[in-house]
């Protein structure tokens, strides 16, 4: 062997002459036993009786708010007042059912006529605003700019609350 080969070999580690360090096995890892699934029952947790009892009474009052406002509001272009008045009573009656039918169909997965009923309430919801924001403006004077925002708290917390209601479990 010459003396660079020596010289070489020395410095290289020799790693086909010795034996191989031996591997620590790792330990198994402990099982834990299994965490049971507690059982899901099959009753829904009651309807709150507090929530219930103040968006029944805020259904109530804005509805008949809501009919006084739009029956003023068409009276004043009908030819005849009480025509005019039955037409604005009927307006929030009638988004009022729209809204529980609309809630009730899609509690039942029935949402295409869900669709149709909440498409149909939007529209004469819109139409109530107005009405309502009229007769704001005519009974207290002041501009349409601040008889809007009324009337939308009036109509929308109408229709809020009747979904609160609708989603309250049974």
């Amino acid at each position: 062997m010459s003396t660079a080969t020596a010289l070489l070999s020395d410095a290289l580690p020799h790693y086909d002459t010795a034996p191989p360090a031996p591997v620590a096995k790792a330990k198994p890892a402990k099982r834990r036993p299994l965490v049971k699934a507690k059982p899901v029952s099959a009753v829904a947790p009651a309807a709150n009786a507090a929530t219930v009892r103040w968006a029944t009474f805020g259904v109530g009052f804005t509805l008949v708010l809501s009919a006084m406002l739009n029956g003023h509001a068409n009276s004043q272009h009908a030819t005849q007042a009480w025509a005019g008045w039955l037409m604005g009573i009927s307006i929030p009656v009638l988004v009022l059912v729209l809204a529980k039918v609309a809630g009730e169909k899609y509690r039942d997965d029935q949402k295409a006529i869900s669709y149709l009923a909440g498409g149909s309430g939007v529209s004469l919801l819109f139409l109530s605003i107005w009405h309502c924001a009229t007769s704001i403006a005519l009974l207290t004077g002041s501009g349409m700019f601040l008889a809007v925002p009324l009337a939308i708290a009036v109509d929308a917390g109408l229709v809020s609350l009747e979904i609160a209601l609708v989603s309250e479990p049974r």
